[in-house]
Order: structure tokens, then sequence, then C-alpha cells
């Protein structure tokens, strides 16, 4: 089978060499993650094999092929051999060519912390009986019926019952651990495809069928021993080749710039696959270069196997996305945007979840950070906080501008419940009433003089400044840093200012300037480390953020398919799992729509650097 490239190196000849194996394979990499063990959950079994339900027990059918033994056969569906010898006494005796034997379906179980730790919700599937469901968990049929009393005419297809939990599978589970990052040093480096994970699994395990007993509506947990995935990014696979092709001998090899976010991305998210590898997790991952290009795209959702995919990363670009989204949608496909801020891609799509929260959540997160740092009755010094809020006159300025206020208004407004929140009490305990005090400044008006009118000479100014106006932005905060010593300031912008090249750094350290941001990658963090050391091993120079961004979707997504199945998206809201820039705390965004990370971390430049204000909570 057709692999990934395993290098993709530091110079831009290096670069141009990934780029042209990639291009050698078309524009389709399948990998395939086998899984060793001969005892793991979630063997890659083939896909042709059939799936016979026996006595209320579900059989893989195998057909015995020339040279095959016991051993082989159970390697390949990950069960033991005693397990095939059980089903089929006589095959104790030697195999023969052509021989049809029964292989038990490995029976996979959610973790009871995944529960209640006292039941399991059982679809039952057509021609299943107490008898072997009682085999099956482990627990008396009496146990079971009297967990379902209203079961009094038997079972019926597609209904959920409850299962009691065995003592067994309690004691199985009681040593799952929370979820973190695991140090797999005693996994020898190699240079192959399969280097130790970067983090450890997580908890929980599996079920074949689960229904949650919530009393929320969940989709049922449907899990596959093997899953598909596409991943579709703007490789330029055929402009890199005529630039190949034009170059010169003695020319500096170079690579497509358009091309860099793709390739960082994938080499990110292939250090994230070897983790997932070293999970024993199996999964075909097939690579596209949609070279940005709609008319590319199209032709790509026409592959025949695309309408297999249980997950589409990608595209990176809205303008190709919304072809892909339709089509996934109408094949009850899930979708994810990595990088496309935007809740409008998220309109009627309840398949599709972004990573990537829009700037209006960011100015909601900013203003609930500057309620409780500023404006709260807790927060240090809160009467002497001078609340201004410029904007250069621009109607999207404008808009943020109310939004932030709307959000620090409701904050502000007294609860009626006489259990007011700790925000609301000062330090013996008395509520008082907040007042909202502010003043808005249109700077394109008179500019400094009107900022300075509103400026406080006697108290602490915190200054809002929600604009993505970068010229704007540089020249304000040029004037601002040159009244520093007349005011007090604090200033909080955007998320994109991130990413201004030409604010001067001693300014925005001058200034306390914040900044909300999707991402905040702790370089001193232990699964950082490990992560940039693999990452450094295997491409030869250390990760962008497009590579962090391509590892944490990649593992937070692939680890979503293993615990809770293909038709995740309903479960998002409760998964709370680690990464390594960000979090995800998703929220669907409204009816019948899509899933936004939500997840802000408020950044301020301290000793000339970024420092994370907001702790993880994971």
């Amino acid at each position: 089978m057709t692999s990934a490239p395993n290098h993709l190196q530091q110079s831009n000849g290096n670069k141009f060499n990934a780029v042209k194996s990639l291009y050698s394979i078309l524009a389709l990499i399948v990998l395939l993650i086998s899984l060793n063990s001969v005892d793991c959950i979630g063997q890659a079994v083939p896909e042709d094999v059939q799936i016979q339900i026996i006595a209320g027990r579900k059989y893989y059918v195998h057909t015995v092929g020339r040279g095959e033994t016991l051993y082989a056969i159970a390697k390949k569906y990950g069960v033991e051999v005693k397990d095939i010898v059980l089903e089929n006494p006589l095959s104790i005796n030697g195999l023969k060519l052509g021989q049809s034997i029964k292989i038990p379906v490995p029976i996979k179980v959610v973790s009871t912390k995944a529960l209640d730790g006292r039941f399991f919700y059982h679809q039952v599937q057509p021609g299943e009986t107490f008898y072997a469901l009682s085999r099956q968990y482990s627990v008396s049929v009496e146990s079971i019926k009297l967990a379902n009393p209203e079961m009094v005419v038997g079972l019926k297809a597609n209904t959920t019952i409850r299962i009691p939990v065995s003592k067994k599978i309690q004691e199985d589970n009681a040593d799952i651990g929370s979820p973190g990052f695991a140090d797999n040093s005693e996994h020898s480096e190699t240079d192959a495809d399969t280097s130790g994970s970067v983090m450890g699994p997580l908890e929980g395990g599996r079920s074949d069928t689960l229904m949650l007993d919530s009393p929320e509506q969940k989709d049922t947990i449907l899990l596959r021993d093997v899953y598909h995935i596409a991943l579709m990014l703007p490789f330029y696979l055929d402009i890199n080749d005529s630039i190949n092709k034009r170059r010169k001998l003695g020319d500096e090899e170079s690579v497509f710039k358009r091309s860099n976010v793709a390739l960082e991305f994938y080499e990110g998210a292939r250090i994230a696959i070897d983790s997932m590898h070293r999970q024993k997790f199996a999964a075909r991952v097939y690579v596209y270069d949609t070279e940005n290009d709609t008319a590319v795209v199209k032709r790509i959702i026409k592959k025949p196997e695309m309408k297999r995919m249980d997950l589409i990363i990608g595209p990176l670009y809205r303008s190709n996305l919304n072809y892909v989204v339709d089509f996934a949608k109408k094949h009850g496909i899930e979708m994810v945007s990595p990088l496309i801020t935007t809740n409008r891609i998220l309109n009627s799509y309840p398949n599709l979840s972004k990573v990537k929260p829009c700037v209006q959540t960011s100015v909601k997160k900013l203003a609930d950070y500057v309620f409780e740092n500023y404006i709260s009755v807790k927060a240090i010094g809160h009467e002497t906080n001078h609340l201004v809020i410029i904007h250069n006159g621009d109607p999207g300025e404008k808009l943020l501008a109310n939004l932030f206020l709307q959000t620090l208004t409701e904050s502000t407004e007294q609860p009626n419940d006489p259990i007011a929140p700790d925000s609301y009490r000062d330090g013996s305990g008395v509520v008082e009433e907040l007042k909202l005090e502010y003043k808005i400044i249109d700077y394109s008006d008179r500019e400094m003089e009107a900022v300075e009118e509103a400026l406080s000479i006697a108290d602490s100014n915190i200054i809002i400044v929600p604009s993505r106006d970068q010229v704007f932005v540089s020249k304000l905060i040029a004037k601002l840093y040159a009244k520093d010593k007349s005011y007090g300031m604090e200033v909080f912008g955007l998320p994109v200012w991130k990413f201004f090249g030409n604010l001067e750094s001693n300014q925005l350290h001058k200034l306390h300037v914040h900044i909300p941001s999707p991402t905040f990658i702790n370089y001193e963090d232990a699964a950082v480390k490990k992560m940039t050391l693999k990452y450094s091993k295997k491409y030869n120079r250390y990760p962008s953020r497009y590579a962090f961004e391509g590892f944490d979707v990649l593992y937070y997504y692939l680890n979503v398919l293993k615990q809770y199945g293909h038709q995740f998206q309903s479960f998002l809201p409760e998964i709370r799992w680690p990464s390594l820039q960000s979090e995800y705390t998703f929220e669907m965004v409204g009816a019948n729509s899509g899933y936004e990370n939500t997840r802000v971390f408020i950044l301020e430049y301290e000793d000339y650097q970024l420092v994370n204000k907001t702790p993880r909570t994971n």
C-alpha cells in the first residue's frame, strides 16, 4: 500500500523534496495505521469480511486461505487462538483451505467512569437474546431482567436496555487514569513512522453500540474497527512541480510559498497519527491536494472513496469548504474546519465543527476577563479603574465595541436572586451594586485630542481597541505610548494584533497590552517539549504554529473517533481533553447548526513576551 513520506526537512530544498514525494503519488496518500498487538481492540480487520449474529453473538465469518494458521488468523482479527478454538473445536486438528470458521467479534467495553459506574446502556441488535448478553457482559440473565423490569415480553431490536456492570469489569477499569501526557521513554526512537506517542491515551473505552443515559437526547455511539479520514490541504503540487522543471542547474531549490501552511500542518498531523498508532487506533487517512481550487475540490468529492469517509478535515479555505460541507451533510460525514474563524460556515450544518473561535467570541471572552479582573468588586482597585473604548469610525469596529459593552453590561447587572455570586460581594460578603461607567471615543473625529479628554490622570485607564486595522492600531499604540508617563494605561486589543509585525515590543510591554487568542504554546510544558523534540528529529527544524495546529486537530479528533465513534458531533460540548496549544470547549451556535470552539486565552505582554493570564482548565 502506498504510504506518505516520512521526512520533510529544514531547508526549502528539503521541503521541495517532500513536495516532490507527495506529487509522485498524485494527490492521494493512504496511511494504514496497523496494529501489532494480538489482543488489542480495534485491529485492522479486512473490510470485506462478513459479520453474522449467531445465537445473539456477533461473529466474523472467515474463509481459510492458503497457508493460514490459527495464530495468523487470531492476530489478523485481534483475538486469541483459544477464542477461535472454543468456537470451532475441530480447528484444533488443523485448518483446511476454503474452510469457514467463526471468529467472535472482540467485545469493546466503555469505561464505567464514562457512565455512572452502575450500568452499560446497550442497544439491542436483531437476534440478540438475554443469554447472549449475559455472556457478552459477564452478568447473569436474572441481573439483566431485574435492571429492566419493563421488558416483560422479551428483547426488542433497536431498544436500549440497562446492563449491570459486573465486578470483574469494574476491577478492570479501576486503574484508568485521567487524560494526560504519557512519557513513552520506554519506546526506542527510530526513523520509521512509528515514533512514540507525544500524548498518552485518553480516559474511556469502547463499545459496539452505546446509548448514553442523559437528560439531553444523544446520538448512538457507532464504533468501527477501521476509520476512513480525509485530510484536504492546499499543497499546490502542480505549481511546485512547475517550479522544479523551470529550475536551472545551480539554482537554489525552492517551494511555492503558499504550500508552507499545508506542509507544516501535515507534518504536525503525522506526529499525531504516530501517537494514535501507539494507542492502537486503526484508520486509513487519505490526503488530498485541493490546490485551493474549487474545480479540484469538486473532482475530489466525486471520488468513490469519499462517500465512505467517517471524518473530513479541511479544506482550509472557505471558498473550497462550502462545496465539501454540502457533500458531507448529504452523506452523513462529520467535518472539521481547522483554521476558518467565521461562524457563518456553521449555519445549517450540524455535522461541522470549527476549531478557531470567531472574533465576536473573542470579544465576549475579553469582556468577561475585564469584568472579573477590573470591574467586579472582587477585582483589586475596581473603584479606580476607568473604562475607555476607542474605535476608528469603522462600522465593524463599532459593532465589536457595542458587543463588548453588551457583554459587560450583562455581567454587571445585579442578579435578582438573593444568592448573588462572589463577583458582586465585597470582602465582608455584602452585595454591592455595580455601576458600569465608560466613555466611547471615535478616533476618526479628533484623534488624540478626544482620547486625552476621555483619559483619567488619577485613575487606571482600561482602554479597549476593537480594531483589526493594522495602520490605525500601530498609530494609536505609538500615540498612547508617548503619553505613558502622564496616564496609567492597560490596552486590550484583538487576536490579529499578534501578527502585526510593525508593533514595537517595548510599546506593547509598557502599555500592558492584552490580546485574546485561541492558542497559547507554553514551551516549558513537558508535552510541548516532547512534541518539539520529536518534530525536530523527524523534520530537522522546530515546529511552527501550523505544525502544532496539525498535531492538536488530528490528535483530538482521532481520539474522539476512537471514544465516541463516527457520529460524534452531539458529544463535543461534553468532551474536555488536553492539547498542546489550545483547549477544546465546543458549543452549538444555533438550532440545527454546527459547533464552535469557544476557548479563548487572554495573553499579556510581560517582560517582552506574551504570558497567559487565563490558566488552562484541562
